[in-house]
């Protein structure tokens, strides 16, 4: 078919990108607007600067945003002032072409993960700011009733922290950016670190990027945090396989890059604690930033829904 007008929709930046047979020919972003009425404007003027800087005719756009989308329909996505908007709808009247949306943590599966084998299922496990995820069968992205693989809200400590869901004990409350940010501030308040607490006196805010470095110098308190944080991405990954029984999960985001302390602990954890009937290792994503944009071109591809 022609090329696909792809889309990585964020709170901050829209990426967009004029993609075929699996190859960027054009790429732009440009900020995001606050109301979905100019939203909708940006993304038609990116449409058209692709289409005219790859002189390629589109015959379809595919979108991964930030947000849990059910028939195109975005039904939680308050950053991008779009919860309950018909995005789909809107689209396509805009730009009078066919648009397929899926979270964008699913665009990005799709494109780990599109090459799997026939009657294959696989994971996918993104932990950065938040958790995400998806599931892959017989090569085609399962997105359910539109959440389907949305792993950070697995429930993995009864009465644990609460979620802006309104749940206890997702393991977003114990292993996301967020909240091993909310640590590395804690235990240089307290003094637990004296590394973090260093850095807290030179006035720069802390992150979970703190935590890596002071576990990597030998920080206990800091390696505790991010060993309590990998034992429940570990337990996430239990309740992953007994639900859906993968034959491969892939994990990514910018926590579980190659090299991380929390990475080689939860590939330890997972070593050790899988279950019996699983022989899933876990690899890393490959596809790099550009993964969202690629996996929104194959929701009009075989891989798509």
């Amino acid at each position: 078919m022609s090329a696909v007008a792809a889309f990585d929709w964020g709170g901050t930046w829209i990426r967009g990108a004029l993609v075929e047979d699996g190859a960027i020919l054009a790429s732009e972003r440009a900020r995001s607007p606050s109301a979905p009425v100019d939203q909708i404007a940006r993304v038609a003027s990116l449409v058209g600067g692709l289409a005219t800087r790859a002189a390629t005719p589109i015959g379809a756009v595919g979108i991964g945003i930030a947000g849990i989308v059910r028939e195109g329909r975005v039904l939680s996505g308050s950053n991008l002032g779009l919860k309950g908007f018909d995005l789909k709808g809107a689209l396509e009247r805009e730009l009078s072409l066919p648009v397929r949306v899926v979270n964008d943590t699913q665009a990005v599966a799709l494109a780990e993960l599109s090459v799997s084998g026939p009657g294959e299922t696989a994971a996918f496990l993104s932990v950065g700011t938040g958790i995400g995820g998806a599931v892959v069968y017989d090569g085609r992205l399962f997105t359910g009733g539109g959440a389907a693989g949305d792993f950070g809200h697995m429930p993995v400590v009864l009465d644990g922290p609460l979620c802006a869901c309104g749940a206890r004990g997702c393991l977003e409350q114990l292993a996301s950016g967020r909240v091993l940010n909310t640590e590395a501030a804690g235990l240089a308040a307290s003094g637990r670190s004296p590394l973090l607490a260093e850095i807290a006196r030179s006035g720069r805010l802390l992150h979970a990027g703190d935590l890596e470095e002071a576990a990597s110098k030998g920080d206990g308190a800091a390696a505790e945090a991010l060993e309590a944080s990998a034992a429940a991405l570990v337990t996430g990954l239990r309740c992953v396989a007994a639900a859906y029984d993968p034959h491969r999960i892939v994990v990514g985001g910018g926590l579980l890059r190659p090299g991380s302390y929390l990475l080689a602990k939860l590939e330890a954890g997972w070593a050790e604690e899988r279950p019996a009937w699983t022989t899933a290792e876990l690899t890393l994503a490959s596809k790099g930033d550009d993964a969202g944009l690629l996996g929104a071109a194959l929701l009009w591809g075989p891989a798509g829904r």
